[in-house]
């Protein structure tokens, strides 16, 4: 007897991303490293995506798929208040974000000001289309549920709970604006990487010197980033014979450094293709697809422009100046989610295999990937064995080198007290929070994640609390460590508003039909109960039945 699949649990996506608008703000107020304030938003932030798995609730519970949550308020009569105030602070926060905090770092010259002004321009695009879409947008409440099961679907009902303004739906629902906000973001990274040619930071000396290396048959493991520690720390400082990652991130940028001799060219592309990658089928179209979220009250078209949040986050552009490269996590894991979704499970396994030999911490996502029933312990476990396959040569030729890069270095950190983290909040009173403290709430984590396994949603919300703890109780964790479960919350609430635009479906395109359904029913009950009886008044029913829309 097959055995049955966990019914699956949806995050509640108003407080996903509030869990992003926390960390976002957070990490840009003292640009990712220690202040009490910075910490208060970040802790705030990874409350909100713990409550959002906390009261996930069982999909379809109630009368026409909405949950017993979305009833008490996130959807329903509380009239969508809560969901449209948190799109609204999205958009303030994309909006306000590249204004207040655009910190140049080692960008110069007129290439700099380009970049301000198109990331400005790209922020406020986005936040005028996430204001607008929370204004037009109208709660799903027992009007439009009402309207929706008496089939006034595509009447002037269904038009205004919908928050349509016309056959082509409002502006911010059209696909040029996606397409110009990410356009305006991806000219601001070009001038962000042409007014910082050489950033003072050991990550982008590391990688060149890395990718160049792998040309010329190289040993990441074993090579220098300068020509001596002390000429190295006057133009990067930091490591300089280390390369703290896997192998995965410089196989996968290497191209961009032998093509455009910049490795961050990958990360920009790596970050637009996460953002198209996450948009909802059937996004490029007039109707709603299954990306509709009919019962958070957020409108059907919304849900479009949440990707934009992976590209126009507050400082994404020092982001990508640093060389960070938590963007090839973000698409590696947007494929492995997008490739699951639509069932081409071995692409989704050898995703997920790339980010596994990309970088250490995405192994603590195993565990996660296994409850997900859609992808289970088998391809798990499959990703698990490519992944080491990449990485395997270098452990062969040099075991203890890469030991001492990649596991020693990261493991023997000091605890820092400008760590954005609570073990830097705490050395600052000279107390030291040990393992136990960082495997109790890993455990609690992953007991959360657990939870709400059973869908896209649940793996991605699942995931991005397991790296929210591992980050808060981490020794060194600045900006670029939160970016990635950021990105990861905001898959969750584009999944959830998928999943529940899948559970209820949009009014005008289901009403009719579901009228259609109801006189097929009457047709077929009526002819077993009087058999050939009124031919003519069987017909009537028929012609009922077949004049409804398909």
């Amino acid at each position: 007897m097959p055995r049955a699949l966990p019914t699956p649990r949806v995050p509640e996506p108003a407080l996903l991303l509030a869990g992003w608008c926390g960390c976002a703000v957070g990490i840009s107020l003292s640009d990712g490293r220690y202040s009490p304030l910075a910490l208060v938003m970040v802790l705030l932030g990874a409350a909100a995506a713990v409550a959002a798995l906390a009261v996930s609730p069982v999909a379809g519970l109630t009368p026409g798929g909405g949950s017993p949550t979305s009833r008490r308020g996130w959807g329903g009569t509380a009239a969508g208040f809560a969901p449209r105030a948190v799109i609204v602070l999205c958009g303030v926060v994309v909006a306000a974000g590249p204004l207040v905090r655009h910190p140049r770092y080692y960008a110069a010259g007129p290439a700099a000001a380009v970049a301000d002004v198109l990331a400005a321009a790209a922020g406020l695009l986005a936040g005028a289309a996430l204001l607008s879409a929370a204004r037009t947008a109208r709660p799903a409440g027992p009007a439009g549920a009402d309207a929706a099961r008496s089939g006034s679907g595509s009447g002037v009902g269904a038009r205004v709970g919908l928050g349509l303004a016309g056959s082509r739906g409002p502006w911010w629902a059209r696909s040029w604006v996606f397409w110009a906000v990410l356009g305006l973001a991806v000219a601001a990274g070009v001038a962000t990487i042409v007014a910082a040619p050489r950033p003072r930071i050991d990550v982008f000396h590391l990688l060149q010197g890395s990718t160049s290396g792998l040309a010329d048959g190289e040993n990441m493991y074993r090579q220098q980033w300068g020509p001596d520690p002390v000429t190295y720390a006057h133009t990067a400082g930091g490591l300089f014979d280390v390369y703290p990652y896997l192998p995965g991130t410089s196989l996968l940028l290497a191209p961009f450094r032998w093509v455009f001799g910049d490795v961050r060219y990958g990360l920009l592309l790596a970050v637009a293709c996460a953002a198209v990658i996450a948009r909802p089928h059937g996004a490029g179209h007039g109707t709603a697809g299954p990306g509709t979220d009919m019962s958070t009250g957020t409108g059907p078209r919304v849900t479009r422009l949440l990707p934009l949040l992976l590209v126009v986050f507050p400082e994404s552009m020092y982001a990508l100046q640093q060389s960070w490269t938590e963007p090839l996590l973000v698409v590696a894991l947007a494929v492995m989610v997008r490739a699951v979704t639509t069932g081409r499970t071995r692409l989704a396994v050898v995703a997920l295999a790339l980010a596994l030999a990309s970088k250490q911490h995405v192994a603590l996502l195993l565990p996660v990937a296994a409850c997900w029933p859609a992808f289970g312990p088998r391809r798990a476990l499959a990703s698990a064995g490519l992944g080491l396959a990449v990485v395997a040569p270098w452990i062969v030729t040099a075991p203890r080198d890469f030991f001492a890069d990649a596991v020693r270095t990261n493991l023997d950190y000091p605890v820092l007290d400008h760590s954005l983290s609570l073990p830097g909040w705490a050395h600052h009173f000279g107390i030291t929070l040990g393992f136990g403290a960082t495997a109790a709430v890993l455990a609690g984590s992953y007991l959360l994640a657990w939870r709400a396994r059973g869908g896209a949603a649940g793996f991605c919300a699942g995931s991005a609390v397991v790296l929210l703890g591992l980050d808060l109780m981490n020794k060194q964790t600045f900006f670029n460590h939160y970016t990635l479960p950021m990105a990861l919350l905001v898959l969750a609430a584009t999944s959830t508003a998928a999943a529940r635009g899948h559970l209820v479906a949009p009014p005008q395109l289901r009403a009719r039909p579901r009228r259609a359904a109801d006189g097929q029913r009457a047709a077929e009950g009526q002819r077993a109960a009087e058999g050939q009886r009124a031919a003519d008044g069987q017909r009537r029913v028929e012609n009922r039945s077949n004049a409804a829309p398909s």
